[in-house]
């Protein structure tokens, strides 16, 4: 799992992305889809930092029976 970011459109960290040309360079980011992460730009032909942009991993679902505990809190109480 990579650092949470969060691409602006000026104002944030400069960053290169070196996905595709030499992804294991970069460091690890994954795009944060709350909203939540360090804010970085995506800048060509300047100076920044190279990140490799990677897919966060899926969450396994914990089974409770026939109940998904999605937050891992417990079984949910019945009446």
């Amino acid at each position: 799992m990579g650092l949470a970011v969060v691409t602006v459109a000026a104002g944030g960290l400069p960053v290169v992305d070196v996905t595709v040309l030499a992804p294991r360079t970069g460091l690890p980011v994954t795009e944060a889809t709350n909203g939540r992460g360090i804010a970085v730009t995506k800048v060509i032909g300047k100076p920044g930092l190279p990140v490799t942009f990677v897919l966060p991993p899926l969450m396994r679902a914990q089974n409770d029976g026939d109940e998904v505990n999605r937050d891992r809190t417990g079984k949910v109480a019945r009446r």
